[in-house]
């Protein structure tokens, strides 16, 4: 189930979902808004909710994807272009090799430097298929 970081509320979906066995949907937001309240409210989190026997309930959240990060550190950046009327004003989108060093650590926590380079070639030549 993907939910927002420190956005979840106890009405439907989540509240029909959880009802049906028997979690206390209020007790779940609580704990989630809670667990999450210092990401920003735009992460969307992939969040894996066990339920016991006893009506209980534990969940885990996993990483975000690479390209959930990569679209989060695009920036858009205007340049003009030689058009029929003159100039006009279009836009590219960037990724600064800063932001993908940041996300290969990020995602892969590693300090051997060779790693992280191949990591970040990898990177970089995936944000054509992201954009």
């Amino acid at each position: 189930m993907f939910l927002r970081a420190k956005n979840v509320d106890s009405g439907p979906p989540l509240s029909t979902i959880l009802g049906n066995y028997g979690v206390n949907t209020l007790a779940f937001c609580k704990e989630f808004n809670e667990f999450t309240k210092e990401l920003s409210n735009y992460f969307l989190l992939e969040v894996i909710i066990v339920i016991n026997s006893d009506r209980t309930f534990s969940f885990s959240i996993k990483e975000p994807t690479v390209a959930f990060l990569l679209k989060l550190v695009m920036k858009k950046i205007n340049i003009f272009k030689k058009g029929s009327g003159g100039l006009k004003v279009d836009y590219i989108k960037v990724i600064y090799l800063k932001d993908i060093y940041l996300i290969s650590k990020f995602k892969y926590d590693s300090y051997d430097f060779i790693y992280l380079k191949n990591i970040c070639s990898i990177l970089a030549s995936s944000h054509y298929f992201v954009i």
